[in-house]
């Protein structure tokens, strides 16, 4: 029997499962030649399958060699490249690959994949660009949409990502990932009741998936129900505490471990993170097993930032840390300290610094909470704030002792801070909120929102909709020192010093007599690229420098060229 027809045997064999009588008959094919293309890549699919993958690549390259013109065994040897995690040979591979072939839609669907992984700004441009492209022949795709909503949300474009996903789960609505990712999004926006759609949705698909669990514990959490919450945590990370976000850039990562919390208070870290040049290991505190070996990590990232929430996390934090000799950013026990009452223990020697008096209550009935206000010297109007929410959540103004009933009611729990109102309006009417980040021991402007409204947060601010306010933001932004004056930076500099944090946000205002009114200070305040709206071009490049400053500190603590410098 000669080789051609020893190819045909093989095929047939192969077609019916026959795997090891057909790779016996492709050998026997080589052996009797001539050399044949068509052979070695037919048997280097079948040793792939079975995940002999060294073998694969040999008999793909005879192919590559025997016929340069064959797409299929450069788009093969780009997957295996892929896969032995050398990115640069499988970039070569899927170019040419598809240029051979640059009709063919699961070759440019790799190659696109493939730029995403590489990281690189300009290889993203150019990703999106394919996934759109082949959309326009395949526009139901469930592969392309999702890695489309990926690559959009891991950009900043979170409304596209949004678009993306919610077509993957149109087109396929038992598709468990896009579920997922849908939900992910929406909980980014806070949009709860949609993400909690997606996340139930994907427990009828599949009633043990883990992140739906987790998805669903941050909804109730943020709506105040800690008894679902606390349910939905256990299923979630019992199921699984160990999590990683991948490496995808060139040559050799450092190992990063990210500590963080089961519960709403991490520090929204993923933006901060370079996955160029890190492969993170995240642990759940609350849930991983206390006495587990370390990962491999060259450096520690404590992204439990909210103490007032989260002291459970922080404590068992502290015992991982205390088994490693690598460095770390963000010590827990320093982040225990910026409890919002715990402030003016810390801050109060502080001149030109002003803080509202703040109080833990700890009775819960109306009248007693009366009684405890006033004999602490409360007046009214005042504050109440259940402890360890953000972003205005369960926040409210009490203006006389007769709505204090109907405030307490607002609050989930039985906690709650007691906070002394101290008017914070400008001249002009106007309330106003600065942020700005101390990162590596830099004073960094984040930005500022004005509002007509006492409680100012920048996503319900007047921003959009105003152009001088926005001007007066850019002005902010530009010359920190400047707009706030010598004194006020050196009132935030020294509170920078007393926190002594390595990553940590201050919410502030500018009173008229140049004091800073301090509205909070700690880890948990969001980084990240303002929306693509050419409205906030303004404010990328601030936004830009604080995100370079985290990453640097991220490289200098770990030690990290292209490798790490301590192991452990």
């Amino acid at each position: 029997m000669d080789a051609t027809l020893l190819n045909l045997a093989a095929i047939r064999a192969a077609e019916q499962g026959q795997t090891a009588e057909a790779e016996q008959l492709w050998r026997q094919a080589i052996a009797l030649g001539p050399p044949n293309a068509s052979i070695h890549f037919n048997l280097g699919v079948t040793l792939a399958a079975s995940g002999r993958t060294l073998e694969a690549l040999e008999h793909y390259q005879h192919a590559a060699r025997l016929d340069p013109g064959n797409a299929a065994a450069f788009a093969n040897l780009a997957l295996l490249a892929e896969k032995q995690g050398n990115l640069e040979a499988a970039g070569r591979h899927h170019r040419r690959a598809a240029a051979l072939a640059p009709d063919n839609f699961t070759i440019r669907f790799n190659l696109a994949n493939w730029l995403c992984a590489s990281g690189q700004p300009e290889a993203l441009q150019e990703a999106q660009a394919t996934y759109l492209d082949l959309l326009k022949t395949d526009p139901q795709h469930l592969g392309v949409w999702n890695n489309l909503g990926t690559l959009l949300f891991e950009t900043g474009y979170v409304s596209a990502a949004e678009t993306a996903f919610t077509a993957a789960t149109t087109y396929h609505p038992k598709d468990l990932a896009a579920r997922i990712n849908l939900g992910q999004v929406l909980l980014h926006k806070n949009a709860l009741e949609a993400a909690r759609q997606q996340f139930t949705e994907a427990l009828r698909l599949r009633a043990d998936q883990a992140e739906a669990h987790q998805g669903l514990a941050s909804c109730f959490s943020r709506e105040g129900d800690e008894v679902s919450a606390a349910w939905h945590r256990s299923q979630g990370f019992g199921r699984q505490p160990v999590s990683i976000l991948p490496y995808r850039g060139r040559g050799q990562p450092t190992p990063l471990l990210i500590l963080a919390t089961a519960q709403e208070g991490n520090i929204p870290w993923r933006f901060l993170v370079d996955r160029n040049r890190f492969h993170s290991t995240i642990l759940a505190m609350e849930y991983v097993d206390p006495g587990m070996p370390l990962p491999p990590h060259a450096l520690i990232f404590n992204a439990i930032g909210d103490a007032d929430r989260c002291a459970e996390g922080l404590r068992r934090a502290q015992q991982f840390i205390a088994r490693s000799h690598a460095p770390l950013i963000n010590p827990p026990q320093r982040v225990l300290h910026t409890r919002r009452e715990d402030h003016a223990r810390y801050l109060a020697h502080i001149p030109g610094l002003v803080m509202p008096r703040i109080m833990r209550l700890a009775s819960s009935g109306t009248t007693e909470v009366a009684h405890e206000l006033q004999r602490s010297g409360f007046h009214f109007p005042l504050l109440l704030r259940a402890p360890g929410f953000h972003g205005g959540h369960f926040f409210v103004r009490v203006e006389t002792a007769a709505s204090l009933q109907q405030a307490l009611d607002e609050l989930p729990g039985t906690a709650a801070l007691a906070i002394e109102w101290l008017d914070a309006r400008g001249p002009d009417g106007l309330y106003r909120k600065f942020r700005m980040m101390r990162i590596g021991g830099q004073l960094l402007p984040i930005h500022l929102a004005l509002s007509s409204q006492w409680k100012v947060h920048y996503f319900s601010s007047d921003m959009a909709g105003n152009a001088d306010y926005r001007a007066e933001e850019a002005t902010f932004l530009n010359d920190p020192a400047g707009f706030l004056g010598a004194r006020a930076m050196a009132t935030l500099t020294a509170v920078g010093e007393a926190i002594d944090l390595d990553y940590f946000g201050m919410d502030f205002c500018l009173a008229a007599d140049g004091n800073i009114l301090l509205f909070e200070a700690n880890a948990t305040m969001v980084l990240q690229p303002p929306t693509n709206e050419a409205l906030w071009d303004y404010r990328r490049a601030a936004t830009e420098r604080a995100l370079q400053a985290i990453r640097r500190l991220f490289i200098e603590r770990s030690g990290s060229g292209p490798a790490a410098s301590e192991m452990v």
